[in-house]
């Protein structure tokens, strides 16, 4: 039995089975929306799964081994005979999910997505119990408890019970507990309820409160790949809670993705913000689209037809019943990872009646704890990202305080780096330091390294470029009385001291200055566009910095796709469709140096930190730095940059 240290769950399963993502009352509305337009291809795909033979994955089950096929197999085949009431349809995905579950080997499943693929396998198989519940015998259920239990003891990296990994950021904002051990308790919450106390009590008492907090405005903290990922997760407890209670988990704020408009840029992309990994899955099918699972879950969960839209004009097949086994970083793929399954979509669909909002606006200021601005033109094919970033959060995040990017018919201001492995050398000395962003560096030039690191199983010194300081959270975050107080205490940044949203100007001023507290005595960021201003409008970014030592060096990073040509004191960038073309106007006299091509495309203060990974990645030739010339405490930087059409 697991004794919980939280309260008592004031939401509690009813009686009757199913409960976990439908209730015997819902029936009817799903069986007749299997017809729906929206649901076609669902339904279809639903049917195609059904008819495969789970000997056609003998091999795979004999072995033990984790295939996504083969839980989308005992997951509809189960739905199937719930929809039928057909008890030997039932019988027979209840006695191959005991072989399965019988010869599922945690030993021969040891990879980076063990507690992901585990997970997944334990979801299923609680699908099963709930689902075809009245056809279970006692000895049955006693077996599927203690062979999932066995599982998520083995595999979580949460633990089990879960009581690992912080509250703040981590794996433990994923399906671990979120959608896999909660359809577990619910399941099994007749025979062990105090599985139910625990899983739910830690999500009451810890994220319901947290993320009331970081939802609120309206941008996740771990940027749009794992950001997005991780409101799945949350989407996934919150419509669990709601086709089992009618109760909503969690405030309605982590139902917004309104973000992932403003983040998609006009060909489709993300914006590339913190660790992004969609530049990599399934060979890099993912790039174009990436968030058309989140839009699913928050239209299924608000009725938003702004999410509708977004979902059905950007959906293919490869979300629900994927072909590109072996071409990923997954291998066999990770369910919930820009993926969902038929029957997901025929259960959660039209559960939530329409709402139309307003019309999205030009520009959305995402408020404290984000501190961001995005401006979207989808008539001229243009965005501009402007990140003051009030609070850092540990985990995907980088050390960009005050980023901005660019694009116009291509990225012309762009972010750098390849990430592709957390914690290689690449990662860490280039992709998440601030200069591999369009950032300010402030370097004392007698400290050359921040430490030493050695991870997996290579030693190397952290690099200092100057960059932003390194918070360092003095709790691991476990129950703490309030988390959001926490991370404020520990990860302030910066602060948002005025932002202005007009059809004429659009602009956001941050003080800067605790991200720079070691180096600095004030830095002061002040980025406005002007779309009104040239052929596609004027951006301008304007610095004023103290740093605590005239030796101090001060540098302005400027990243881009395409080698630039510079002119004196301007920089021309191209990239595809787009150009932007840079004056410096201050400092006076700067000194202005371009830095890319091959492996010096990835150098920090002169230092290649080659990746061994770029393709599908949005890398770029390097980047320009522009410095002053003179010694002193306090420069002034000011560099406007118009943005152009370029004739190709």
């Amino acid at each position: 039995m697991l004794n919980s240290p939280y309260k008592k769950p004031y939401i509690t399963p009813p009686n009757e089975h199913p409960r976990v993502m439908f209730r015997q009352s819902d029936k009817q509305r799903i069986v007749n929306n299997f017809a729906h337009e929206e649901n076609r291809r669902a339904y279809e795909l639903w049917k195609r799964i059904c008819k495969k033979d789970f000997r056609q994955f003998y091999d795979d089950i004999a072995t033990g081994k984790y295939n996504l096929m083969v839980c989308f197999m005992i997951e509809s085949k189960a739905f199937e005979a719930w929809v039928e009431d057909d008890e030997k349809k039932a019988r027979d995905v209840i006695d191959n999910t005991k072989k399965i579950v019988e010869r599922y080997s945690i030993d021969r499943n040891v990879n980076l997505m063990l507690c992901r693929h585990t997970g997944h396998v334990v979801f299923v198989v609680s699908l099963v119990y709930d689902w075809l519940y009245k056809y279970l015998s006692e000895q049955e259920k006693l077996f599927f408890i203690e062979k999932c239990e066995q599982f998520l003891e083995a595999a979580m990296e949460v633990g089990y019970p879960p009581v690992k990994q912080r509250n703040t950021h981590s794996h433990s904002h994923e399906a671990q507990y979120l959608r896999d051990m909660l359809a577990f308790s619910i399941a099994t919450y007749d025979e062990r309820p105090d599985i139910y106390d625990f899983i739910v009590g830690r999500i009451i008492d810890d994220l319901v409160p947290f993320y009331k907090f970081s939802f609120s405005c309206g941008l996740h903290n771990q940027g749009p790949a794992y950001g997005s990922y991780r409101q799945v997760s949350a989407l996934w407890a919150q419509l669990i809670f709601y086709q089992m209670s009618g109760q909503r988990i969690f405030d309605r704020c982590v139902e917004n993705a309104d973000s992932y408009h403003y983040l998609t840029r006009a060909d489709g992309e993300s914006l590339r913000i913190g660790n992004d990994c969609n530049d990599d899955k399934g060979g890099g099918h993912v790039v174009k689209h990436p968030f058309t699972i989140v839009n699913f879950f928050a239209a299924a969960a608000s009725g938003n037809t702004n999410y509708k839209k977004d979902f059905l004009d950007n959906y293919r097949d490869e979300v629900m019943m994927p072909t590109h086994y072996g071409r990923d970083l997954y291998k066999d793929t990770t369910y919930g990872e820009g993926l969902y399954s038929p029957v997901v979509h025929l259960v959660f669909n039209l559960i939530a009646p329409p709402v139309t909002p307003a019309p999205y606006e030009k520009t959305r200021h995402f408020k404290y704890p984000a501190g961001t601005t995005i401006y979207k033109d989808e008539e001229k094919n243009t965005t501009i990202y402007m990140k003051i970033g009030e609070l850092w959060c540990e985990g995907h995040e980088h050390y960009d305080t005050g980023d901005f990017q660019i694009y116009h018919n291509g990225i012309l201001a762009s972010s750098s780096g390849a990430y592709y492995w957390y914690g290689c050398e690449h990662f860490y000395n280039y992709d998440t330091v601030t200069s591999s962003h369009n950032c300010l560096t402030i370097r004392d030039p007698e400290v050359k390294t921040l430490g030493h690191i050695t991870e997996w199983g290579k030693d190397f010194d952290l690099i200092n470029d100057g960059g932003t300081r390194r918070p360092k959270p003095t709790t691991d975050y476990n129950l703490e009385p309030d988390l959001a107080a926490a991370w404020q205490r520990d990860c302030q940044m910066a602060k948002v001291l005025s932002h202005t949203e007009t059809e004429d100007e659009v602009q956001v001023v941050g003080d800067l200055t605790t991200a720079y507290a070691h180096t600095c005595d004030k830095v002061i960021r002040k980025m406005t566009f002007l779309p009104k201003l040239g052929e596609n409008g004027v951006f301008t970014v304007e610095d004023e910095v103290t740093a605590k030592s005239e030796e101090f060096i001060k540098c302005f990073h400027l990243h881009m796709m395409e080698e630039p040509i510079i002119n004196g004191n301007v920089i021309t960038i191209t990239h595809k469709g787009g150009k932007l073309r840079c004056t410096v106007l201050e400092p006076q006299n700067a000194s202005i140096t371009d830095i890319g091509g091959g492996d010096m495309r990835f150098t920090t203060v002169g230092i290649p930190v080659p990746s061994d990974k770029t393709e599908n990645r949005e890398c770029g030739w390097g980047k320009v730095i522009i410095s002053p010339s003179d010694k002193a405490k306090t420069h002034k930087f000011k560099v406007q940059m118009e943005i152009l059409d370029n004739e190709i």
